[in-house]
Order: C-alpha cells, then structure tokens, then sequence
C-alpha cells in the first residue's frame, strides 16, 4: 500500500529531487528519496530527517549505513517503521541493493531558526509568550507536555500549518521526544512563510531530565 502511494505521487509530481541541494521531498513529515537520488549515490538528508528509500512492487533491497549501525529493509515488515531515522551529522558510506554511495547529513540551518536547549527554551517561553509547539503523536503528549502547548503531530504539519498560520510574524517553539522530528517541522514552517522559529534541539527529554514541569492529560482541541 505505502509503495503504491509513494509512486502515486512521484507521478503527481509532488515529489521533487534534491531541492536546495538536499535529497528528496518531505511528504507527510517523511524525507522521501527517489531513484534518480539512489543512483545519484551522493544523498545529503538533514539531521533528524525520516527517510523512506525507493522499492519497486514486489521488489525488497537492504539499506546499511556505515558508523550510524543502520540496517534496514525495504519496504519494512514492520509497518510503522518503513523509514530510517538519521540521528547524527557526518559522512557515511552506505549501499542499497547493488548501489553503493555516500550519505551527507547536515544540520538545518537559517537566519530565522535557532537550535535551544531546555533552559532558553525555558527562559524563551517566560520571556516572549511563545506558540509552543508539540509535534509528537497524542499518545505521548497525554504522557506529558510543556503547560500551554498545543499538539500538532509532524505527520500533519504540511496539511494543518493553517491553523497555525496567524503565528507566522510571531516567535514559535517547537518540540518533539529529542529534537529530530521538531527539526523536521521547524523546516516545514519555514519554507511555508514561518519568521521566528525556535527548536528545543534536545526535545521534552531534555525538559524532564532539568526537573521542569510537565503536565499530563490527553490533548484538547484548540
């Protein structure tokens, strides 16, 4: 099913290769390569970056990342995780199927976004009142979430960023479990007009871990 969706909209043209230097498109806050990326064999993905690799029906070919410990097969017999997380910057080897190349992972970065800790992120939040942002799933935000955020998950963003859309001069705070997913939404708002965006890099986990409060229930709508 994912495969048949995936070349559906590689022929609705929603997916375009390497814009602005980077690999493949985001689509439903998933990184998607295509094959022209694959045989490229010089892919550059963002930290934080969900990426799905290209298969054909009926097709299965292995992913291995070198130094990032990555083996993964696609399509996955797992359904929820037809993708690969990349965590870390650097530069890998990697082969996928019979292609074997190098994967360049960089951090996102703009005049208008800023990578925070869980202290300015607090300090962020007393200072300039913030939209703040939580882009996890609702599972783990009725597990605990920072008072006053609102839950829009990742995996909604391009679809619902409207009804954030009043906050586009204004400060945004985004967060997710421990910052890949937030810099996946932080680029999404950016490229949609967003002016002032500001990334806890290391997620709710760092938030926690300081002894900052949380607070737990089920999202409400907003």
């Amino acid at each position: 099913m994912r495969t048949l969706l995936l070349t559906g909209l590689i022929i609705a043209g929603i997916i375009s290769t390497a814009v602005g230097g980077i690999s493949g498109e985001i689509v439903n806050g998933l990184r998607v390569l295509s094959n022209q990326d694959i045989n490229s064999k010089n892919i550059t993905l963002y930290r934080g970056d969900y990426v799905v690799f290209p298969v054909a029906e009926g097709e299965s070919r292995t992913l291995e990342v070198k130094g990032l410990e990555i083996v993964q097969a696609f399509p996955s017999k797992e359904k929820d995780k037809s993708y690969v997380k990349f965590k870390k910057t650097g530069e890998y080897d990697y082969t996928y199927g019979a292609v074997k190349g190098k994967i360049t992972v960089i951090e996102y970065e703009q005049p208008n976004y800023h990578a925070v800790n869980a202290q300015q992120a607090k300090e962020i939040i007393a200072n300039i009142s913030p939209l703040i942002l939580d882009v996890r799933t609702p599972q783990e935000f009725a597990q605990g979430y920072i008072e006053g955020a609102m839950l829009l998950p990742v995996q909604s963003i391009q679809r619902e960023y409207g009804k954030i859309a009043d906050y586009k001069d204004k400060p945004v705070l985004i967060y997710c479990a421990t910052g890949n997913r937030s810099t996946v939404a932080a680029k999404l708002l950016i490229d949609n007009g967003f002016k002032n965006i500001y990334n806890m890099r290391y997620g709710i986990a760092e938030w926690e871990k300081n002894g900052y409060p949380v607070v737990k229930g089920s999202a409400k709508a907003k």
